[in-house]
């Protein structure tokens, strides 16, 4: 691989894994660039990123518990539900053209970005100003209790799905369990909490599935994961002093200017 191109992969890991424990979508940034700035087949870059999640998410559930933000009995049944999903997606994976693969990861893209650019700016249109950290939008699951069998089954079904979409892209999750969290009335901090963990076991089955079929890019794996896991710990730090309203905006407005992009790489392969 070119250096330059290394770099760049190097530079967008470092951005994507400070993003990912600051406001939560970001990984999905990596997944981006390898699929766009590479030839890797559609597993090779699910299985590559999956890797790269790991570590990151792993550091960054370290941090929150450190500060005692995790709410266990919320993260446990996504994760469980998360790893299952995994296998479905793994299996999905297989079925798919990289074409297919690029136009679903910009449809991807293009849900998560409205979704975020939706909910923030109704809130800042609200004159919400400064999203605080216990702040959530008020959704059905801030009356379900997670430890209740019902709160197990639908943050479990939660996890499910996101699981599934984590298996067949390799995007670990953190672009879908914050978005849902918050929407169904989560506080923020508690929902990037969550997510950490979510992801630890989300990837965790992603990368040993896909590093039993060899689909992980061996050395570039090392190199873009040791950038996100630096920016993973800087993103936590930010996430702890920073008000992360605006920048959530502009993250939204990003997934949606790369939709373009990904269908037009996608239709000229």
């Amino acid at each position: 691989m070119e250096p330059i191109l290394l770099g760049v992969l190097t530079a967008i890991a470092f951005v994507g894994g400070v993003l990912v424990t600051a406001v939560g979508p970001g990984g999905i940034f990596v997944v981006a660039a390898l699929y766009g700035l590479t030839t890797l087949s559609e597993a090779v870059v699910a299985g590559t990123a999956s890797v790269t999640f790991v570590g990151g998410s792993a550091l960054g559930a370290a941090g929150y518990a450190s500060s005692d933000d995790i709410d266990w009995a919320l993260a446990v049944p996504i994760g469980v539900g998360g790893a299952l999903g995994t296998q479905v997606g793994v299996a999905l994976n297989a079925a798919v053209s990289r074409r297919l693969f690029g136009l679903l990861l910009g449809a991807l893209l293009g849900v998560v970005g409205l979704t975020i650019v939706r909910s923030e700016r109704g809130y800042l249109d609200r004159g919400g100003g400064s999203r605080g950290p216990d702040a959530g939008l008020g959704g059905p699951g801030a009356g379900v209790a997670p430890a209740s069998l019902a709160g197990i089954a639908v943050f479990g079904t939660i996890g499910l799905a996101i699981g599934t979409a984590g298996g067949l892209f390799g995007i670990g999750g953190a672009a879908l369990v914050p978005p849902a969290l918050v929407l169904a009335g989560i506080p923020m901090i508690a929902a990037l909490a969550a997510t950490q963990v979510a992801v630890v076991f989300i990837a965790s089955a992603a990368a040993i599935s896909y590093a039993l079929d060899g689909a992980i890019a061996v050395p570039l794996v090392f190199a873009v994961a040791g950038a996100y896991l630096v920016g993973a710990f800087g993103g936590w730090r930010l996430a702890k002093r920073v008000d992360p309203s605006r920048l959530t905006l502009a993250l939204g407005l990003t997934l949606l200017g790369l939709v373009p992009v990904l269908v037009y790489r996608s239709l000229t392969l």
